[in-house]
């Protein structure tokens, strides 16, 4: 999963015409816990978040700086908190999610390593990103994310390599950091530096712009303006995931950015359920693509 650059079209998208744009409905269902969270998720909660039976999937927070509300108390999540917090001023712009997806019915017994493995190469599929839709709260249409996106041998050549296709080819990436190019409908095509990193319990990769984010050569955004960090832990009932992402604030448009920068990070948790759907990681969950469309009791009230 890469990090978003394209959180920033909100502020400037209006001006812009449509491009591969489709009318797709939009779904305002969201899947229920069914069961009780492992007790090993339940137990890193963090304070005030529950999962209970019954409940939402998914829970959100927006906020103005401030700390961290959903991070879970897991293995790397207080690498994530702090490669997010260090670059962090009081007037950043900070979403998070926090969603449990549950596992199917297994064949084969549990292999937390094998998971693993599946969960990293799946989230360094970068190519895969390319024309994922997202719902542009502003045209009420979806519109294409990605035009492109591809790895890259480094930040200088530039020079476009493939995505790993094993455990072994992602082992061997994981003491490097990685570069990708990406470029959406609106802006400059940007350069995103990756690290990730694996542990005995957890997947982590942490994001940051590496190149301005300009609009028509304008530069809109500074390096290392943007940080994402991303924390996934299986378990034999299911995967726990979370996500956030910082971005400095814009001196106008701010509402704007954070619309579009949630209808955005919905569109990565769909890639990532498909595909880890797709294969067999997870059981299909139903999410919306309007931010807005989620229930209340998904939504932390914004600090």
């Amino acid at each position: 999963m890469v990090c978003i650059a394209a959180f920033f079209t909100g502020a400037a998208e209006s001006h812009l015409s449509a491009q591969q744009a489709s009318a797709q409905p939009v779904s305002a269902s969201t899947s229920k816990i069914d069961s009780p969270l492992p007790v090993s998720f339940q137990t890193a909660l963090p304070p005030g978040i529950s999962f209970q039976p019954g409940s939402p999937v998914l829970r959100t927070a927006e906020h103005l700086g401030g700390s961290l509300v959903l991070a879970p108390s897991l293995d790397g999540a207080s690498t994530v908190v702090e490669h997010i917090d260090s670059a962090g001023t009081a007037s950043n712009l900070i979403i998070e999610a926090l969603i449990f997806l549950p596992a199917p019915p297994a064949a084969d017994p549990y292999s937390a390593g094998t998971q693993l493995d599946s969960l990293g190469l799946l989230f360094n599929q970068f190519s895969s990103l390319q024309g994922i839709q997202y719902w542009s709260a502003s045209r009420k249409i979806m519109r294409t994310l990605y035009t492109d996106v591809h790895r890259l041998d480094n930040p200088k050549d530039k020079k476009k390599i493939e995505d790993p296709a094993s455990a072994s080819e992602l082992h061997a990436l994981l003491s490097r950091p990685a570069y990708i190019y990406q470029k959406d409908q609106t802006f400059d095509g940007i350069t995103t530096e990756i690290r990730c990193s694996l542990s005995q319990t957890s997947f982590l990769m942490m994001n940051t712009n590496a190149t301005p984010l300009r609009l028509i050569g304008i530069p809109v955004l500074p390096v290392d303006g943007l940080r994402t960090g991303f924390l996934v832990a299986p378990s034999s009932q299911g995967v726990l995931l979370y996500f956030v992402t910082s971005i400095k604030s814009p001196s106008i448009g701010r509402d704007r950015v954070f619309e579009s920068a949630s209808n955005k990070a919905l569109a990565l948790l769909h890639w990532f359920a498909d595909a880890a759907s797709a294969r067999h990681l997870i059981e299909p969950v139903s999410l919306p693509w309007n931010f807005d469309d989620l229930p209340p009791e998904a939504r932390l009230a914004r600090p």
